[in-house]
């Protein structure tokens, strides 16, 4: 059974998704820095072509907290929001469970300029059939939380089966997720660089 509700915000979500799969034993959540990414400061292919150095650059996570499932369904937004100008608190995908081994959230960010919440729709069914999940809309794009879990191999073929339509995610986002081995989705807001706090437009 699904616990989304429309206009949840992204913490009320993650909060569901844990209660709803108790082999949950713990995860992390990261703060890191937000401003304009590579592609929106080089937009055209030549200064892409310019600037590859810049390309590889992979910035590491200010802040790592872990939490338990219980210390988690006392986290409330208003203390995540408690943080250093330009950094935002997300979440990460990567659960630990309780017969030792971890798994994954299904998690994605949907970058496209073009595509819209249908096609969206379309996609994530393609990808997950009819398991249950939502997507939020974060203020510019659109993210993605399946109320399930995955296994390592699974989430790799997940990760890279929104590759295939080259139309509906940056393959910058998947390149960064995949060089840390979770994905992770913004829980707040930051007032110059991302000012809306995602919330639930759609639940599957």
């Amino acid at each position: 059974m699904n616990t989304f509700k429309l206009k949840d915000n992204s913490l009320a979500v993650c909060k569901a998704i844990v209660s709803s799969n108790p082999q949950i034993s713990y995860f992390e959540i990261i703060s890191h820095q937000v401003g304009l990414n590579w592609r929106q400061i080089y937009k055209k292919d030549k200064e892409k072509l310019e600037h590859l150095n810049s390309a590889f650059t992979h910035e590491q996570p200010h802040t790592r907290v872990r939490y338990n499932r219980e210390d988690f369904k006392n986290l409330s937004l208003e203390n995540l929001q408690k943080t250093k100008a330009n950094l935002v608190w997300s979440f990460t995908s990567r659960v630990f469970c309780k017969d030792g081994k971890y798994r994954h959230i299904p998690m994605m960010n949907f970058h496209s300029e073009t595509a819209s919440i249908n096609n969206i729709v379309t996609a994530i069914q393609c990808v997950c059939g009819d398991k249950p999940g939502a997507i939020l809309n974060s203020g510019r794009y659109f993210h993605y939380y399946g109320n399930f879990l995955l296994d390592q191999n699974a989430w790799i073929k997940f990760m890279a089966s929104f590759l295939m339509p080259c139309i509906l995610v940056s393959p910058r986002y998947i390149g960064h997720r995949l060089s840390d081995g979770y994905c992770s989705l913004r829980l707040t807001a930051e007032k110059r660089y991302k000012p809306i706090t995602p919330t639930v437009v759609y639940i599957f």
